[in-house]
């Protein structure tokens, strides 16, 4: 159970970070190919089930161990590789993404690649601030102890 919670509290942060990034991206695809269509309120929606996409290597892959530098990479590889094929695969089914456009579909699968980096940026300088915190904790918790011991 408490793995889960660990997992559940990984997913919804990067969740919120995606729905973020992807809102972004999707601007600057709209714009840069597709600036003359208006969307209805149904729109919204889309940012929210592409972040959904995106947490879903969250649940697949074991995050528990620790990696080495080329288990990180390889499992990044993975999770990018599932990502831009749910993705894509949905963007070809859809009736409101030109795909027929070689630039639509290559914007599409950089920008995946973009917003996955900057995840792992962001996910990165959040958990180092979460860590600096914990370790300043940890020696006043053991300056109190030496204290107390004297």
């Amino acid at each position: 159970m408490v793995k889960f919670k660990k997992k559940a509290k990984k997913a919804l942060k990067l969740y919120f970070i995606l729905v973020t990034l992807i809102t972004v991206l999707l601007m600057i695809l709209g714009s840069a190919f597709d600036s003359d269509r208006t969307f209805s309120y149904q729109a919204y929606a889309s940012p929210l089930i592409y972040a959904a996409i995106g947490v879903v290597p969250v649940f697949l892959f074991d995050q528990e161990k620790e990696l080495s530098v080329k288990g990180f990479i390889i499992r990044n590889i993975l999770e990018i590789i599932i990502i831009e094929s749910i993705v894509l695969t949905i963007a070809f089914f859809a009736k409101s993404i030109p795909t027929e456009k070689i630039s639509v579909v290559v914007g599409i699968a950089i920008g995946i690649v973009v917003v996955y980096g900057l995840t792992i940026v962001i996910d990165y300088m959040t958990e180092k601030v979460e860590t600096k915190e914990l370790n300043d904790q940890l020696i006043k918790y053991q300056r109190k102890m030496e204290v107390k011991e004297s």
